[in-house]
């Protein structure tokens, strides 16, 4: 009878290890050109919190509680930059979406990396972190190359120092953009949501399809003035640049193609041009 049972508890441990390798196997199969660490999709999870996936520790950036500082250092530069998030920093939009994305997707987050011209420039550090946050069996939220770009020379770039950034979108699932913002890196250990001060997204209660009701809650929260704001959007869906402009005076450039470095230092420039004109150097 011993043997018996020996016997059938070694074949039990077969079948369970072997079930488990199938079960392996078919996650693989599944994602065969993904390469991610699985974080459970749990109501308590605290993203801001947990400790960074990355290989590399977290850049000295503007953002560091070391550095951060309350007043901007370029009177030129605008106090507050707002950007939209679908189809101007990432895609795809979040209407799209069938599921919250909740699996990080690990690559080199520098854009730039080996585009340098020497061994010490900064281009050729390579830097391992989440770009992207993917729905399950669904496609992965990314950062335009540009707007990944914009946001590192936000935080990188001592001449950004504090300005102020937030985020107003008409999301029709708010609750998809703000895992996106909580999970998705910019610097190795540094999260949109850590560079992000604000954010009005949605399209309920006092906001509306409209971005100058995102504008407004941004205004009474902050207390920024409007013409010390420079707003960013892709305006696929309506000229909300047009009508932000005309109704409070913000500073817009619009993004159509989604984030391209250019437009962002356009943007910029459009502000700067403003700014000196009002004679705020």
């Amino acid at each position: 009878a011993k043997a018996v049972i020996a016997t059938l508890t070694r074949r039990n441990q077969v079948f369970s290890r072997s079930l488990q390798l199938l079960l392996l196997a078919q996650t693989l199969l599944t994602q065969p050109s993904q390469s991610f660490s699985i974080i459970p999709d749990s109501p308590s999870l605290n993203m801001k919190s947990k400790t960074s996936l990355s290989s590399t520790s977290t850049k000295h950036n503007n953002f560091s509680s070391s550095t951060s500082t309350s007043k901007k250092i370029d009177p030129l530069m605008p106090t507050m930059i707002v950007f939209d998030l679908d189809d101007c920093l990432w895609s795809p939009e979040m209407y799209t979406l069938n599921a919250k994305p909740s699996i990080p997707i690990e690559r080199d987050l520098n854009p730039d990396y080996n585009k340098g011209t020497t061994p010490s420039d900064d281009n050729n550090a390579r830097e391992i972190g989440i770009v992207g946050m993917q729905v399950p069996r669904g496609p992965t939220v990314r950062l335009f190359d540009g707007a990944r770009q914009a946001l590192r020379k936000i935080a990188l770039d001592e001449k950004y120092k504090g300005v102020i950034i937030a985020a107003a979108s008409s999301s029709e699932e708010p609750t998809f953009s703000h895992a996106c913002l909580n999970g998705i890196e910019v610097l190795p250990g540094l999260t949109m949501r850590d560079m992000f001060k604000y954010d009005q997204i949605g399209r309920t209660g006092s906001l509306t399809s409209r971005k100058t009701t995102h504008f407004r809650a941004l205004h009474e929260e902050s207390g920024v003035s409007y013409n010390e704001m420079l707003f960013f959007d892709d305006c696929n869906w309506g000229d909300h640049c047009a009508d932000v402009t005309s109704n409070f005076g913000v500073i817009s450039q619009r993004t159509p193609r989604g984030m391209q470095l250019s437009e962002f230092h356009a943007g910029l420039e459009k502000y700067r041009k403003e700014a000196a004109s009002r004679g705020d150097a």
